[in-house]
């Protein structure tokens, strides 16, 4: 019986760096290496602009100043 390779480089396995990103528990994205720094850039720009309108909408839920006048 021949022997069987059974470390990754024997098979061609290959590994993709993978990045998950999350706020408070929720999934905003993910980016893998395969597609380059460009589409890696776009998603980190995306999961950040993200992070700011939850910050904005949870600052203005609790009380905080808008930057708006009131009506009364």
């Amino acid at each position: 019986m021949a022997n069987i390779p059974v470390d990754a480089t024997a098979v061609m396995l290959r590994s993709v760096p993978t990045w998950l990103f999350f706020c408070r528990g929720q999934r905003l994205g993910r980016a893998t290496g395969q597609h380059g720094l460009g589409q890696f850039e776009a998603t980190v720009a995306v999961a950040r602009e993200t992070i700011r309108a939850a910050n904005v909408v949870g600052s203005t839920a609790n009380g905080e100043k808008s930057g708006k006048s009131s009506t009364d």
